[in-house]
């Protein structure tokens, strides 16, 4: 009986040494996975934190303007055009003003140098349809969004549009 009973503490003990390691490797991984776990948390966490300081950061600071767009006034001085051809022009010389501001763009409203946009733009030629249209700027008003009032002179034509360059022979 003696001998039973300590065989039967033996397995007793071994049982619970079985249990107490299976215990551990199961709680064992479950407690690596928690670990890392809250280790991302904490990185997303301080990432947070500075993201949230960077804001709080510039909430202080004064907001600053940048340009973000060019708007162009045209109109055409002492031409009877039809009102097609007139759009069409003041299309190209628009588009023209707004590629030559386009450096403009994307600087800080305060540090831009207000006297050099309207040198930009001021007495350029732009050529449409046989027709070099002479620019003046007539004013300008610098925020975000850019306007500028310009007046186009039509000079001489080159050549008419609807005349060759070359005169046709006859047959």
């Amino acid at each position: 009986m003696k001998n039973q009973a300590i065989r039967l503490m033996a397995l007793f003990f071994l049982g619970m040494v079985a249990g107490g390691v299976l215990v551990t490797v199961t709680l064992g991984g479950q407690v690596d996975e928690i670990t890392h776990n809250n280790q991302l948390l904490s990185q997303q966490l301080e990432l947070c934190r500075d993201e949230l300081n960077q804001l709080k950061k510039s909430l202080g600071e004064k907001e600053k303007k940048v340009v973000t767009g060019i708007e162009p006034h045209i109109s055409i001085l002492g031409e009877n055009m039809a009102r097609l051809e007139e759009k069409n022009t003041i299309l190209v010389l628009e588009k023209q003003v707004r590629q030559w501001l386009e450096p403009v763009k994307g600087q800080e409203v305060d540090k831009l140098n207000y006297s050099l946009v309207p040198q930009i733009i001021d007495n350029r030629a732009v050529e449409f349809e046989g027709a070099n249209y002479q620019l003046k700027v007539q004013l300008v008003v610098i925020d975000t969004n850019i306007i500028i009032y310009v007046e186009a002179k039509k000079e001489k034509l080159t050549r008419p549009v609807n005349q060759p360059s070359e005169p046709d022979a006859e047959f």
